[in-house]
């Protein structure tokens, strides 16, 4: 297992996994955009195949994460607490006073995540999704 930063090779498995992980999964072109942009995708890599990215954005000294997701195949394994644990340390070397994020409110298995990885309630956005559902907002300081 490694974790890397993502490179324009890896789009195509970046956007299958996207596809299997999110109800209004990002685009090739999206994913595509964010390698080229201010945004970063870190991955991590098991066996020649990408099992887990994350996708987050810089900005000034506050960070941003837009996507978390992790091969249903290898939930549970500790995956997206490895790529949390990479921004965070990210986050300390770009002197990152805050990470902000916006979770499904329903996705309950995604936010008992990051509460046990520190981050709290901030706010919430109504109808923030195409079908209407919440957005729990959510920060931690670093």
């Amino acid at each position: 297992m490694i974790i890397r930063v993502a490179t324009a090779a890896d789009l195509p498995a970046l956007t299958k996994l996207e596809a299997l992980c999110n109800p209004s999964p990002w685009s090739y072109k999206q994913l595509a955009e964010a390698l080229t942009l201010s945004a970063s995708i870190s991955i991590i890599e098991k066996q020649h195949s990408v099992i887990a990215m994350l996708v987050w954005q810089a900005l000034v000294d506050q960070a941003e994460i837009h996507l978390l997701n992790t091969h249903p195949l290898h939930r549970r394994q500790g995956y997206a607490k490895k790529l949390l644990n990479h921004l965070y340390l990210l986050a300390q070397q770009q002197n990152i006073q805050r990470i902000l994020l916006e979770v499904r409110a329903g996705n309950n298995i995604a936010r008992q995540l990051y509460l046990q990885n520190g981050f709290t309630n901030c706010g919430k956005r109504k109808n923030y999704y195409s079908n209407g559902e919440d957005a729990v907002l959510m920060e931690k300081t670093c």
